[in-house]
């Protein structure tokens, strides 16, 4: 388990950091990630890790992943998760975004994964610990602020898009974008390079956007929204103004590239932790015609 702050540091937030940033409309709280509180009793821990699988192993299937032993992929994750090299209390995955990603990761079973967005660095260590013998390759902009830094990985501060994967094979690879960028781009470059295994995370809905920072829209959601819209999907944040066409090119584009798509239940109810939000795409492989939209696509 992770040590907690040193005792004098933490009275020193209560009493003195913590009121003079409050006064200056700010808040000061620990790094510490969500998973140093959990239950303890042998019967709690029990519901929390038999709701999770439950709902996981529903979500596998409705994304057409095939899944081995769940429980014991979520069993193993909460014996793990607890010497996680990464604090980070805001941004970045918690438990739920982290247990998500790990059982996932498993179930694909990839030898090359694609992660651009690596933050901290936590999700690359889910990724090495769901994929041991995995090659994963890491694309982030800004790679100052790394925790934790896998000694077998490939790090890159250039964009996913232009580098040179000649070396791996398409088939065998999954791609996890955590990025922020434009969720239907991702789908069109991964599609123009023969990976069709893809990991969303914050895949947002158009009436829940608003509250998710920094937009990748258009969102999963918003392309394969069967039913779509006849005005631009606007929004405010932190009093930014932002727009969705209604017909945008890039939207029918991704979305002629997708086969089945399918939005994970945010586990927090099983668990009580931090919403999740893990989108499983299957792209259809070059040449394959457009179908009609799948029923797991809808929203």
């Amino acid at each position: 388990m992770q040590a907690r702050p040193p005792i004098l540091m933490e009275r020193l937030r209560r009493r003195v950091l913590g009121p003079l940033f409050d006064r200056l409309g700010y808040d000061l709280v620990p790094a510490s990630p969500d998973w140093v509180h959990r239950p303890l009793s042998t019967r709690e821990v029990e519901r929390l890790l038999a709701g999770a699988a439950e709902r996981l192993a529903a979500d596998l299937a409705a994304a057409g992943i095939p899944a081995g032993a769940v429980r014991a992929d979520v069993d193993r994750f909460w014996a793990l998760i607890p010497d996680a090299p990464v604090r980070q209390r805001r941004g970045g995955s918690g438990f739920n975004g982290a247990l998500q990603l790990y059982v996932a990761m498993r179930a694909l079973a990839p030898r090359h994964v694609i992660e651009s967005g690596v933050f901290r660095g936590l999700t690359t260590w889910v990724i090495r610990q769901a994929c041991p013998d995995a090659a994963i390759l890491c694309f982030d902009p800004d790679l100052s602020g790394l925790q934790y830094r896998d000694p077998a990985a490939r790090y890159a501060s250039g964009d996913w898009s232009a580098a040179d994967l000649r070396d791996i094979d398409p088939a065998a690879t999954v791609a996890f974008f955590d990025d922020h960028v434009s969720q239907a781009r991702r789908v069109i470059e991964a599609r123009a390079r023969g990976i069709t295994r893809l990991l969303f995370d914050d895949d947002a809905a158009a009436h829940r956007i608003h509250a998710h920072g920094g937009p990748a829209h258009p969102t999963i959601a918003m392309v394969t929204d069967a039913a779509g819209g006849r005005e631009p999907i606007r929004w405010l944040r932190n009093g930014r103004a932002f727009e969705q066409p209604a017909d945008d090119p890039l939207v029918r584009e991704a979305a002629a590239c997708i086969a089945r798509a399918h939005a994970f239940d945010d586990l927090h109810r099983a668990t009580g932790y931090a919403p999740a939000r893990l989108t499983a795409v299957t792209l259809r492989e070059a040449g394959a015609p457009p179908a009609l939209p799948h029923a797991g696509m809808a929203r």
